[in-house]
């Protein structure tokens, strides 16, 4: 898979929270999230962070629906993910969220089948 953000690429990060979801930080002082599962050739979401400078760094926050970015002018933003970037997996039988290892592995596992599948 190739995702093309049209400007340089100052850092990307997997998010704790979905396997199949990584924010990518540009030059042009955007973010992107991806989620693969949703759309496999575009962001689901795209925002403009800062002006002036360029985003250089990007990691999403282990325990809140948080994402934080630097730039290369020492900023720091925290960016807090809105409701339709933080779909948690459930499981089959119950309507629990389920972050267990092997529910992601097999989301991430049958993301890469489809794409193998059409290769």
């Amino acid at each position: 898979m190739t995702f093309d953000l049209g400007n340089s690429v100052g850092d990307i990060n997997w998010s704790p929270y979905s396997s199949t979801v990584f924010s990518a930080v540009s030059s042009d002082g955007k973010v992107h999230v991806f989620d693969m599962m949703e759309n496999k050739h575009e962001a689901l979401c795209e925002q403009k962070v800062v002006k002036r400078a360029r985003l250089t760094h990007c990691r999403f926050n282990l325990k809140d629906y948080m994402l934080i970015v630097g730039d290369d002018r020492g900023g720091v933003n925290a960016l807090k993910l809105s409701p339709n970037l933080r779909k948690v997996v459930t499981s089959q039988n119950e309507d629990i969220p389920d972050l267990t290892y092997d529910v992601q592995r097999k989301k991430i596992e049958s993301l890469l089948l489809m794409v193998g599948a059409n290769s």
